[in-house]
């Protein structure tokens, strides 16, 4: 029994072999491109919530996915070597749309990101001394000022660093939120 020209008579071996081809198809794109992404946690410091971001791996689930729906279409009139053959081709392609698809989000929430922090008027905020009765002087300028403690802008120059190395857009939705939350914080010392 030629189990590869059977694919259409057997659903099952027909499913198992084309999201086989279409993994693979996945996979050699993830391959070609050369930016294998490995699984990550990501910590909210702010809401303290945990995220997962998966990498690399969704590319072989699409690639999978988009080889079983486009040979639905052609399941009657194709061979086997045919549906294998366009499966795994169809899984390349769809992963590679994948991949375009949110490396541009994640590079829009990156570039807003950046235009935000450059379009800030960020100045070191000196914590009074308990010792010292001088307070703190505030300048008077065109654009309010952002106050960040030093701690603050180290962390700050950490999370722009975790943006800019963000895989996905939620993990980049999560740093821009504690960037927000930061900027947020220094606008409030500034009154």
């Amino acid at each position: 029994m030629d189990v590869i020209s059977d694919l259409t008579d057997h659903f099952w071996s027909y499913i198992v072999f084309i999201s086989v081809a279409g993994a693979l198809g996945g996979v050699g794109n993830v391959l070609m491109s050369g930016e294998f992404q490995p699984w990550r946690k990501i910590v909210n410091q702010q809401s303290k919530t945990i995220h997962y971001s998966i990498g690399s791996l969704k590319e072989p689930f699409i690639g999978a996915v988009g080889g079983i729906l486009t040979t639905l279409l052609f399941i009657e009139s194709g061979t086997g070597q045919y549906l294998l053959y366009l499966s795994m081709l169809t899984g390349f392609g769809s992963s590679a749309f994948l991949k375009r698809y949110i490396d541009q989000k994640t590079n829009q929430i990156i570039e807003e990101s950046n235009i935000k922090i450059n379009g800030e008027n960020i100045q070191t905020y000196q914590l009074t001394d308990e010792h010292s009765t001088t307070p703190v002087v505030k300048g008077v300028m065109s654009q309010p000022p952002v106050y960040l403690t030093e701690e603050e802008v180290n962390r700050l120059t950490l999370l722009q660093c975790n943006l800019a190395e963000s895989i996905g857009p939620r993990e980049a939705k999560v740093f821009q939120s504690e960037i927000n939350a930061l900027l947020n914080n220094g606008r409030q010392r500034a009154f």
